[in-house]
């Protein structure tokens, strides 16, 4: 099959969908031939990934992007500590000296939803509903994906935050700060003062400080400001804002998938990802890595033999089904430049 034919497929079905009723008449006859649902499929998929592509996801600005080709449990290594160099004496030899690595784990899940085009469904003027099936579930995709990653920052019921990330074994125990510049400073003093596994100062990454929607504004304000203006008795004192652009300012709406008390109220600061120790992995399967929509062709034989036309439906149900799929997962790694306060 053509690139041509799948995009005639597509285009018919899409006139049919607007209200175009001799494309409709066109379609019906099309469905007769065993071709027409699987060329519509694919351009289904074609259309999928393009507006899948052109969705910009929000965990993209807090966790980092890797791949897996499989669904076992993967390990995420990172060489982290070292002893530096050391001063080496004429005509001595070299010290030896030792990466320390540190592993961490994580996988991918399949997740999917299958739906069903029926003859009754275009003779009954019914295909809007499915028009813009590319937009819905390209958008789910990306939903997923965000929450997902969100999630990594909560526990499995989301009723807390992630406590096995969160903890003070890891150093970065939860505090109960509301977002404030001071809270937000003394915040970035205690990641920037971080050591590796041999006791040596860390320079700080770029960091990204992600929040739910209720503290959009607060965080931009803290963040944004140029000149920050106190008042001492009658006296005006105008200072710069030390805070400018310290930061990188996430929103994410799918931390409000929380139900703890304080889920508006909490804040994570993060290192930006595709740093040297991501906070965050979001990983997607080699080859399978945008959503997959694809079209089942069951409609069976019939007895006196011969083959069966797509419009009479499947085997078992009478619909003409599609299904969309999507593999992803991400988790929590390494706990060393972050910070989360309650509120």
């Amino acid at each position: 099959m053509s690139n041509k034919e799948i995009l005639e497929a597509y285009r018919l079905f899409d006139r049919a969908s607007s209200g175009d009723y001799r494309a409709k008449a066109d379609m019906i006859e099309s469905l007769t031939t065993s071709d027409f649902p699987q060329l519509l499929g694919r351009g289904f998929n074609t259309k999928l990934t393009a507006a899948y592509q052109a969705l910009t996801p929000v965990w993209s600005q807090y966790s980092t992007r890797t791949t897996v080709h499989n669904f076992k449990p993967q390990t995420y290594k990172q060489l982290l500590g070292y002893n530096g160099l050391e001063l080496v004496p004429e005509a001595t030899e070299y010290p030896a000296g030792d990466f320390s690595e540190t592993q961490y784990e994580f996988k991918v899940d399949k997740y999917g939803r299958r739906f069903g085009l029926t003859f009754e469904m275009i003779v009954n003027d019914e295909l809007g509903a499915f028009r813009n099936i590319h937009n819905t579930l390209a958008q789910a995709a990306r939903d997923l994906e965000g929450t997902v990653t969100a999630d990594a920052l909560l526990n499995g019921k989301r009723s807390d935050v992630n406590t096995d990330f969160f903890k003070a074994a890891n150093g970065n125990a939860p505090e109960s700060a509301a977002l404030t510049r001071e809270s937000l400073q003394s915040a970035i003093e205690v990641v920037s003062q971080k050591r590796d596994e041999n006791g040596r100062p860390l320079a700080r990454p770029n960091l990204v400080l992600v929040v739910p929607p209720a503290l959009d504004f607060k965080a931009r304000e803290i963040v944004n400001a140029s000149e920050i203006r106190v008042t001492e008795g009658k006296t005006q004192v105008t200072s710069s804002n030390i805070l400018a652009g310290a930061v990188t300012v996430v929103v994410d709406p799918n931390l409000m998938r929380s139900t703890h008390a304080k889920a508006a109220d909490t804040w994570f600061l993060l290192p930006a990802p595709n740093t040297a120790r991501p906070a965050l992995v979001t990983a997607f399967m080699v080859g399978r890595e945008t959503p997959d929509l694809r079209y089942q062709n069951d409609q069976g034989n019939r007895v006196g033999g011969g083959s069966i036309p797509a419009d009479e439906g499947s085997f078992d149900d009478d619909t003409i089904q599609y299904r969309g799929r999507h593999i992803v997962g991400a988790a929590a790694i390494d706990p060393t430049f972050t910070f989360v306060s309650r509120g």
